[in-house]
C-alpha cells in the first residue's frame, strides 16, 4: 500500500547542449524541505548547467546557499544553475543551492541540493 506524503518532488538535468563530455550532471531528484546531494563533472573553465524541471509545487525563487571555493556559480532565472571553474583549475569543488516555493499543499517548501563537482582537465 503507498501512502502519500504530500511532498513536492523536482528534477534537475544537464541541458541538452551543454550536456556533452564536458559537462555531466546525473539527474537529482528531490522532495520538499530535504537537503539531497547531487554530482556534476565538467572540463577546466567550461560551463556546466543544471537545469530544474518537474516542480510539483510552484517554485518563487532560487539562491546559492554556499559558493564554490575554486569557480563560480550564477543563477540565470528561472530555472538555470551555472558553474564554472577556474581556468586551469583541476581538481574537487562543491555549492549548495536552494529553491523556494510551496508544495502540492500550499504549503512552503525548500528543495536545497549540494552538488560536489569534479573538475578535469580538457
Amino acid at each position: 500500500m503507498t501512502k502519500s506524503l504530500g511532498l513536492a518532488c523536482f528534477i534537475v538535468l544537464a541541458l541538452g547542449a551543454e550536456a556533452s563530455a564536458r559537462c555531466s550532471v546525473p539527474i537529482i531528484a528531490t522532495l520538499g524541505n530535504q537537503t539531497v546531494d547531487g554530482r556534476m563533472t565538467v572540463s577546466s573553465g567550461d560551463r556546466c548547467a543544471i537545469r530544474m524541471r518537474h516542480s510539483a509545487g510552484p517554485m518563487h525563487s532560487a539562491e546559492i546557499v554556499q559558493r564554490p571555493s575554486n569557480g563560480t556559480v550564477v543563477i540565470e532565472p528561472p530555472h538555470r544553475i551555472i558553474y564554472r571553474s577556474r581556468p586551469g583549475y583541476v581538481g574537487n569543488d562543491s555549492f549548495t543551492y536552494a529553491r523556494r516555493g510551496l508544495d502540492t499543499r500550499n504549503n512552503p517548501s525548500v528543495r536545497t541540493v549540494r552538488i560536489s563537482v569534479r573538475v578535469t582537465a580538457r
